[in-house]
């Protein structure tokens, strides 16, 4: 399986990429025009949904690069686990509590803002890791 595992990375890392990067410039944005009286049920189907693509991209991603690391501490490899590590702190420290905010309160432009600003951190997180990871 260690053979594969740079192809299957290199997916995993593409992927991660090109979702946040969707979630930064497309979705998060749209989340101001999504009708205030529809936004709790909406949201509530977007994030179960989304969560069905992000969770198992996230867990392969750190569970590839945790092996990486493991059988070949590279400098790129090391980079893209404090990359991804970044990004999984700010997502549960920063992004999980502002989806919940929504699922309580609803379309508040204030946490839709904080949303897209510090999403900025996992876009850039993710990013790196995915640039790092080409540097073994």
């Amino acid at each position: 399986m260690t053979e594969h595992l740079p192809a299957i990375r290199l997916g995993v890392d593409a992927g991660m990429a090109t979702l946040i990067w969707l979630v930064q410039l497309v979705i998060y944005p749209a989340f101001r025009f999504i009708d205030a009286e529809r936004f709790i049920a909406w949201h509530h189907r977007y994030t179960r949904a989304i969560s069905f693509i992000v969770l198992p991209l996230m867990i392969t991603q750190a569970a590839c690069i945790g092996l990486q690391c493991l059988t070949d501490p590279r400098i790129g490899n090391l980079v893209s686990a404090g990359a991804v590590l970044v990004a999984w702190i700010v997502t549960f420290t920063l992004s999980v509590p502002c989806h919940h905010k929504l699922q309580e309160q609803g379309n508040d432009p204030q946490i839709i803002n904080r949303l897209i600003h510090t999403n900025w951190l996992r876009t850039i997180a993710w990013s790196v890791a995915l640039l790092a990871g080409r540097m073994v």
